[in-house]
Parts: C-alpha cells; sequence; structure tokens
C-alpha cells in the first residue's frame, strides 16, 4: 500500500519528501492545498517519511 500525505501536510507543502523519493512519485501544483502520492507510482521504500517535518 502507498503512503499517503494527511491533514497535517495540508498547506505545509515542505518538499524534503519530493527531493527524497527516488521514484518521483509525488506531485502538487502550485494551486494545490497539500502534495500528493501517485499509488501507481510509489514504491514503498519509505524514503520520505523521516525527512516529513510534520509526522
Amino acid at each position: 500500500m502507498a503512503y499517503i500525505i494527511a491533514e497535517p501536510c495540508v498547506g505545509v507543502k515542505d518538499k524534503a519528501c519530493v527531493e527524497v523519493c527516488p521514484v518521483d512519485c509525488i506531485h502538487g501544483k502550485d494551486s494545490d492545498k497539500q502534495l500528493f502520492i501517485n499509488p501507481d507510482e510509489c514504491i514503498d521504500c519509505g524514503a520520505c517519511e523521516p525527512v516529513c517535518p510534520v509526522t
């Protein structure tokens, strides 16, 4: 099961997770209030979790 970006991240949009993701599965537009993880691209490696400032 892919990781999800939950409510604590809404409005924060810290992109540390984007920078460490080995498969570039984390996306978001400037107009979005949060980033999103594409479950079809996510490989469940967990690289995003330790760099997240809101977990």
